[in-house]
């Protein structure tokens, strides 16, 4: 009797094996083969699940972001609504462990996104997505009376991103000069500074 594969966590494992790829070699030595390698199939299962490279790597872009959307919905879940649920959701855009394989992974697929039109279009997507949650609590916290009124809430939102963005950049870029603590507390500064 043939064995039954799951195709859906096929294309997990997948997934899980371009990050550490990334993560370890760059987008650049991100290849079917060594994917495949790491994976421990051969490049034919890849191409039965993909296409090519492209859309093996647009497949990982969207998987990272789709987990960052899980994570965000627990977090609104779990939290008051306000800058309580914007400290959780700053701390999905700059993850405690920025030495993993997907961060690293996020940062290549960050700097594709400026010159590939797909990865683009994929970035724009997710950041549409995230700026609604971040807006969502920042429009609570005014209701709380948490943050003045008379602030405009998309300035607010568009303002903690590029703040997280960037602190998740540098904290990956110079992980000793950005520790857990420091990132802390500079999250921290950023809420009480609305």
């Amino acid at each position: 009797m043939p064995k039954v594969v799951d195709h859906d966590e096929r294309r997990e494992d997948v997934a899980e094996a371009a990050w550490r790829v990334i993560g370890r070699d760059g987008l650049e030595g991100a290849t079917l083969r060594e994917i495949s390698r790491e994976a421990g199939f051969t490049t034919g299962v890849l191409q039965h699940y993909f296409r090519d490279r492209d859309e093996l790597l647009a497949f990982v872009a969207r998987q990272i972001s789709e987990q960052a959307f899980d994570r965000m919905a627990l977090a609104i879940e779990s939290c008051a609504p306000g800058k309580a649920c914007l400290r959780q959701l700053l701390e999905v855009l700059v993850p405690l462990d920025l030495r993993t394989a997907r961060v690293s992974a996020l940062l290549s697929f960050w700097a594709r996104s400026a010159v590939d039109p797909v990865h683009n279009g994929i970035q724009a997507r997710q950041y549409a997505t995230i700026r609604k949650a971040f807006r969502g609590q920042v429009m609570a916290a005014m209701e709380n009376g948490e943050i003045a009124v008379d602030r405009d809430p998309d300035d607010l939102a568009d303002h903690l991103l590029a703040f997280g963005d960037g602190l998740c950049v540098r904290s990956g870029m110079e992980p000793d000069r950005f520790p857990e603590q420091r990132r802390s507390a500079m999250l921290d500064a950023a809420l009480k500074n609305l």
